[in-house]
């Protein structure tokens, strides 16, 4: 089966049978307690109406409230950072007032010794090109930091040198081409302790000072997902590479140097480098990673939302996908949506954001679930012969094969209130879009799925606080999972029969003793509204992806790296609504709390202008 859809009908794709009370020109008054999602263009495989809870057609003021952390809006709270007017450069110039710049870093300097800092801003940073169109022969021109153990250092390069240029591939005949793009792109490796790291990128294509005739690229390995921060780091020190190499090399010291101080629920927090006399990169990482990058914004913009609902139920499937683009920035962000779309879970199967082309083959028939993502050209290297059994999403074609059409898994009403949900925010892409609220929009369409399903969560679930405080890492679910992973390359690989049931074995006798929680799950199934409910959360809370959730959820850690803050916080919400608030079709919620946003956030950006503030004032003395 090829599924395929194009844009043209941005807003025909569901219809609502509203009945119209009140004024019949006023979009709040319609009731949508009836969606009839199958007689739209694209949607094929949708059964009839279903039944749902009868919504009110009163119309209902959207309630906006000012918190100290953010804005409440009709009961959920938003970062305020999200109205935070955006910013096309992270450099300050006190070029006309030299004496300012030392005072504005004095004043935001992070304190190196206070909790949750990290002391650097990145584990490393390399320059690397290559000597030829062929694997293993790359060139390190630079690498970051200097230490008195270089051989450790040019070690751990030698895991991501592959990912750089992951088009080399010694089977191609006519040496294939380089992909010329100058914008960042991350590749993602897990390491051997089973730690997501992530590489971002930037590529500089060939000038007369290169010392080859291919690309360099720029790369900064990290643990955070923070790929604003880095990308504007790789601005920075592609500008300076292109002029003068040992400058860049003593920059991206002193960005090594910097402090990482990672933000809190109450505040933000601030990375602040000197890059010399009169200019400063100044960076103010908010608490909502999803302010932190772009990543659902593209994928919105190269998939249909009827594309995205497929994957994101496959993924709760757990099915092989595996994605491929010509242009490594699509690829690599499109696969690291699908990775975020299912928070507050994990993927706790093998992800690559851009697989090295020479592991393609050998990778792509893993029994295993798995999402990766190629290059196009490395498709087109796959033989024939290859089992089918994955699915094949053309990011550039905004196409996916599909072997065997499974259905649907997810409740109808949820389903059908996620893909409503996308297809409105997909309004915002119209004209000149604001990518981080289509960034907040399409990962709340999806979060809504899993708070409906378990805002009840918390009254089944209870964690043992003295058998978490006293835990270590090889108690964590993940001490199973990292029997299946290659250390040199971070890539899971295929294990044979005696491999899985030692795994299994080893798993098994961890068991008895690695709980630290107890979950009610038979009276969380009763207490669920319909029969659809109930099937579909009887197979996803024994599987993988959950049983990793919990063995997470509620921990107390050290370590604030993974949060479940904001899902905490919409459960918190939900069981908070009030039959009125409930009343209103989660559809038309939806769109009243983004309507009002992208006015919030259109108003801040109004205000901070002062052109539009001074014009504002001449017209009405």
């Amino acid at each position: 089966m090829r599924s395929n859809r194009s844009d043209h009908n941005l807003y025909t794709t569901y219809s609502l049978n509203s009945k119209v009370e009140n004024d019949p020109n006023d979009r709040d008054t319609l009731s949508c307690d009836n969606f009839n999602i199958e007689q739209s263009s694209g949607l094929h495989y949708l059964s009839p109406q279903t039944s749902q809870r009868r919504t009110s057609t009163k119309r209902r003021q959207n309630s906006v409230t000012i918190d100290s952390n953010g804005l409440i809006i009709n009961g959920s709270m938003f970062d305020k950072n999200l109205f935070q007017p955006p910013s096309s450069s992270y450099i300050l110039d006190f070029s006309k007032t030299p004496k300012e710049a030392n005072r504005f870093f004095d004043t935001h300097q992070t304190p190196t010794k206070t909790a949750h800092v990290e002391s650097r801003l990145f584990k490393l940073s390399f320059v690397l090109t290559v000597a030829d169109w062929h694997v293993d022969r790359e060139l390190l021109i630079d690498f970051c930091p200097r230490e008195n153990n270089k051989n450790h250092v040019t070690d751990e390069i030698n895991h991501y040198k592959k990912f750089c240029f992951p088009e080399l591939n010694s089977k191609q005949a006519d040496r294939g081409k380089l992909v010329e793009e100058s914008t960042t792109y991350v590749f993602t490796r897990t390491s051997s302790k089973g730690q997501v790291e992530y590489g971002y990128c930037r590529r500089i294509n060939y000038n007369d000072n290169q010392i080859t005739p291919f690309p360099v690229v720029i790369c900064i390995v990290a643990i955070y997902p923070y790929f604003k921060l880095y990308d504007a780091i790789l601005t920075e020190l592609s500008r300076v590479y292109t002029n003068n190499e040992h400058e860049c090399s003593a920059l991206m010291q002193k960005f090594y140097a910097t402090p990482l101080p990672l933000p809190s629920l109450n505040a933000s927090s601030s990375i602040i480098c000197k890059l010399d006399d009169h200019r400063i990169f100044y960076y103010v990482c908010p608490y909502d990673t999803r302010l932190n990058h772009d990543y659902f914004y593209t994928l919105l913009s190269s998939l249909a939302p009827i594309h995205i609902v497929y994957l994101f139920e496959s993924m709760l499937r757990s099915k092989k996908i595996l994605c491929y683009s010509h242009s490594l920035t699509k690829l690599t962000k499109c696969c690291l949506a699908l990775s975020f779309l299912i928070y507050p879970f994990m993927w706790p199967y093998p992800f690559v954001s851009v697989m090295p082309s020479p592991w393609l083959q050998d990778l792509v028939g893993s029994p295993c679930p798995y999402i990766y993502g190629c290059l196009h050209q490395s498709i087109e290297l796959l033989p024939s012969s290859i089992e089918g059994g994955f699915l094949r999403v053309d990011i550039d074609a905004n196409t996916i094969d599909i072997d065997v059409e499974d259905g649907t898994i997810l409740p109808l009403d949820l389903r059908q209130t996620l893909q409503a949900s996308l297809e409105y925010a997909s309004r915002f892409r119209i004209g000149k879009p604001n990518t981080t609220l289509i960034n907040v929009a399409v990962s709340e369409a999806c979060l809504h799925v899993f708070t409906e399903l378990l805002y009840r969560l918390p009254e089944f679930f209870k964690r043992d606080r003295s058998l978490s405080n006293s835990s270590n890492d090889t108690r964590h679910f993940s001490i199973c999972s990292n029997y299946f992973q290659r250390e040199d390359s971070g890539v899971d690989l295929q294990l044979n029969d005696n491999e899985h049931q030692f795994v299994k074995n080893e798993c098994d006798k961890k068991e008895e003793n690695r709980l630290e929680y107890d979950f009610r799950s038979d009276e969380f199934l009763i207490l669920q509204p319909t029969s659809s409910y109930v099937t579909f959360l009887n197979d996803f809370i024994h599987g993988m992806i959950f049983l990793k959730f919990l063995d997470d959820y509620e921990r107390i850690d050290d370590s604030p790296k993974q949060s479940f803050s904001l899902f905490t916080q919409r459960l918190k919400e939900r069981r908070a609504m009030t039959m009125d608030i409930l009343s209103i079709n989660p559809v038309a919620r939806y769109r009243q709390t983004f309507d009002t946003l992208e006015k919030q956030i259109n108003q801040a950006a109004k205000s901070a202008n002062p052109f539009l503030s001074k014009l504002m004032k001449k017209l009405f003395e």
